[in-house]
């Protein structure tokens, strides 16, 4: 995603509930059987030259949250609450 490729990933896990959006902008495409996967590829392969720039945008705007930055940001906001003494 964050080279500008659009992304076909096995709709479950991580891609399903973290990566691949479909609202407000698609960030991807998700599949679990062969035929899903064949009409995904058909639909990326037929996407207008606009609406694939569009996907390709929100996709690498995505990645951002897998960022170190935010990693850290969430891995403190998480363990706060253990090292605050009252």
């Amino acid at each position: 995603m964050a080279a500008g490729l659009i992304t076909i990933a096995h709709r479950s896990g991580g891609p399903l509930l973290d990566i691949i959006q479909n609202s407000p902008v698609r960030t991807g495409f998700l599949a679990a059987e062969p035929e899903e996967y064949a009409r995904a590829v058909l639909e990326v392969l037929a996407l207008p030259t606009d609406e694939r720039r569009k996907i390709v945008e929100a996709a690498r705007d995505s990645v951002d949250r897998f960022s170190e930055i935010e990693f850290e940001k969430a891995f403190l906001r998480a363990a706060e609450p253990l090292f605050n003494i009252n």
